[in-house]
This record gives structure tokens, sequence and C-alpha cells, in this order.
């Protein structure tokens, strides 16, 4: 073996492309004049158009299809309350919350929890009102008895899948 020669030079070369040529006249759009603007061979599939299945996605319901909606609000706002002193999970609830209402409920209770200081009572829901503005919809008012002091509380509720679903909620 001479002193000069060393391991042999690779050389890489990109792998032919397998994709069929694209068809039709919305893939005219997608290309440039140096190729496709997409990575690699996939379904050309738009998710600009409105982010919602209309036939498996969340289906609205209507009101007759419901449960009553200021016994339904009454055990609701009860449990949410529960939640924010820390005495209930969260968990039990994700399905009747919307995401950003049961975020801010989850980290209320942990902040309850943390400061370890509980009440000795329940809060209590003194009374309900509710109106229904449009088919599928409900808002509500209650009064509330809940960290020692009455308060304030509106919320609104959307028919979501045979359910209702919390979408608002401002406590005062």
């Amino acid at each position: 073996m001479s002193s000069g020669s060393g391991p042999p030079v690779l050389r890489l070369l990109p792998a032919p492309s397998t994709d069929p040529a694209p068809q039709g006249s919305d893939w005219g759009e997608a290309r440039t004049e140096t190729g496709p603007t997409y990575v690699q061979g996939c379904l050309a599939v738009d998710f600009r158009a409105g982010g919602g299945d209309s036939f498996f996605g969340p289906q609205a319901t209507s009101t007759p299809d419901l449960p009553e909606a200021g016994a339904w609000a009454r055990r609701m706002v009860q449990a949410v309350l529960e939640t924010h002193d820390g005495t209930r999970s969260p968990d039990q609830l994700r399905r009747w919350l919307a995401p950003e209402i049961y975020e801010r409920a989850q980290r209320r209770g942990q902040l309850a929890r943390r400061r370890g200081r509980r009440t000795h009572r329940p809060p209590v829901v003194r009374t309900v009102r509710t109106c229904h503005p449009a088919d599928g919809v409900c808002e509500a008012s209650a009064v509330v008895w809940a960290d020692g002091r009455i308060r304030a509380l509106a919320l609104r509720m959307t028919g979501v899948d045979g359910r209702w679903l919390i979408t608002a909620w401002e406590l005062g």
C-alpha cells in the first residue's frame, strides 16, 4: 500500500424521483421555475378553508335536542366553581368546557391547591337565569356564593354533538 493513497472517495447523488408528474390546473400554481414548492410527494390538501370537517367534525345541535338549560347550567356552575376551589379535578369537566375555559379552571384550581387554603363550605349557586338568543345557544347569568362573598357569573353555552358546551365564562 502506498503512503499517498487513502480511502476511496464517495460521491453522493440524489435519488431519482418516483413521483408521477403533477396533473390538473391547481398543481400549476404550486410550481415555480426551479421546481415544485412542496418538499416530498404528498396529497394536495388545502387546510386554509375554515378548519373544520363539516361531516366528521363537531356538529351543532338544536335546542330541543339538548338537556334543559337551566338545570344543566346550575350543575356546571357548581362543578366549575369547585374546580376553582381545588376540590374537584378539572379533568371531569373537559368534555363540557371550551379549551380556553378548561385551561383557566385548571390553572385556578392548581393555584388554590398550592395555597392549601380550601374553604370549608363549598360554593353555593343561588340563582340562575337563562335566555336563548339563537337555536342551540343559551346565555346564563348566575348569582353565586364563593370565596366568602356573593359574586355574579355570566356564561354562554352552545349545543355541540348533543351536549351543552360552555364557550364563555366571566366570574365577577
